[in-house]
């Protein structure tokens, strides 16, 4: 059987891959690299990961406050608007709002955990 004239289009990508820019995603076993990253580390510094962590960390908790905080402010702002019961302040309707969703949280991880085992 003879060659065909022209190579396929696989064959073309193939032969193209090892030249490909860096923008381009390596799909091989990793067993050789064309990337030569010069000796550089991931991090710069020993204490950078150290920082990487921490911001990671402080992101994702604050995600999480956000997502407690947020309603029980907005709707305390909407009931300061139109106006408080006697006795009650902004704070303490801030406070209530902010217990009840972290109550809330709180007894749907428990459920989440008793009925994980099944």
């Amino acid at each position: 059987m003879t060659k065909p004239a022209s190579k396929s289009p696989l064959e073309i990508l193939r032969d193209r891959r090892p030249n490909a820019d860096g923008m381009a995603r390596d799909l091989t076993d990793g067993r050789v690299s064309a990337h030569d990253d010069g000796g550089r580390k991931a991090y710069g510094s020993p204490l950078a990961w150290l920082f990487g962590l921490l911001a990671s960390i402080t992101a994702i908790a604050g995600a999480v406050l956000l997502v407690l905080a947020l309603p029980p402010v907005l709707d305390c702002r909407n009931r300061a608007a139109q106006g408080f019961f006697v006795g009650q302040t902004y704070g303490g309707c801030v406070t209530t709002g902010l217990s009840a969703r972290w109550n809330l949280l709180e007894q749907r991880v428990k459920m989440a955990l008793r009925g994980s085992g099944r």
